[in-house]
């Protein structure tokens, strides 16, 4: 590989490849090793053997299962998983998240992430829905007194919402797919209508026919790191996104299956 090389402040496709770090795997990242589908009865395992490696940055077999040990209750650290498509998701989803945690780890490159999403539906790829629901518009007003007297909107959303699994997750509203941003386009279009122009961050009452709401373009700040990579994705845009995972360096254990820069994820290997 070659070695680090100033750039420019903000990172560009041809300079992505060559930032250096190596830092703990993202905890978003569950590994599934041993898959049945990939591997043959007689392969072993060096709990230091690479599964995945985007420039310097790797995720290894051990990392990998102390996730799986994570998230799998009774199963023991050295218990196989035999779902290989689920494997190669979990190894997507890593790689994905190394190769855009670097783009954000740049100066300025945030600063330009967060501009461009809080142009809210007027210029964002993706916004970040928060929402109270009550039954009638006159609901709303104790919602708003609570937001300007100082009350987080997660807390109002616990305390007013007529939805309780809104409520549970403090007004965020999940995409389709179960992650907190969407494309605005799908998004309801009464919600649509009635946000505008409106800025992020700004809570506002609405009536949505069948019942009324508070709802809120929530902050950048105040998103997850999950969220700031999937804005960042979307702000980025396919064609540049593409250029960054060429020059990233993406290498698979080739047990476990191969990069495919079409589909940008892991893929298993031809027979």
């Amino acid at each position: 590989m070659s070695c680090a090389r100033a750039g420019p402040t903000i990172p560009t496709p041809g300079n992505v490849g060559a930032v250096k770090r190596r830092r703990s795997v993202s905890v978003a990242v569950l590994g599934l090793l041993a898959a049945a589908s990939t591997l043959s009865s007689c392969s072993t395992f060096n709990r230091n053997d690479v599964a995945a490696r985007v420039g310097d940055d790797e995720l290894t077999v051990e990392q990998a299962q102390q996730r799986v040990t994570a998230g799998a209750g009774d199963a023991g650290a050295n218990d196989d998983v035999t779902d290989g498509a689920q494997l190669r998701g979990e190894l997507t989803a890593w790689i994905k998240e190394d190769v855009i945690s670097v783009m954000r780890s740049q100066p300025g490159f945030e600063d330009d992430v967060r501009a461009v999403y809080e142009k809210g539906l007027n210029g964002s790829q993706s916004v970040c829905l928060g929402a109270i629901p009550v039954a009638t518009l006159d609901g709303t007003v104790a919602i708003m007194t609570a937001l300007q007297s100082g009350t987080s909107f997660a807390d109002a959303a616990q305390q007013f919402s007529g939805d309780p699994d809104l409520a549970a997750r403090g007004g965020v509203v999940l995409a389709p797919d179960g992650t907190e941003c969407m494309a605005p386009e799908n998004l309801a279009p009464a919600v649509v209508e009635v946000l505008g122009n409106t800025p992020v961050g700004q809570p506002l009452a609405a009536d949505l026919d069948t019942f009324a709401a508070v709802l809120l373009l929530r902050p950048f700040d105040e998103l997850s790191e999950e969220s700031k990579a999937i804005v960042t994705t979307a702000a980025i845009g396919e064609r540049q996104l593409a250029q960054l995972y060429a020059d990233a360096g993406i290498y698979v254990d080739p047990r476990y299956g191969r990069w495919d820069p079409l589909t940008q994820s892991v893929q298993p290997l031809k027979a």
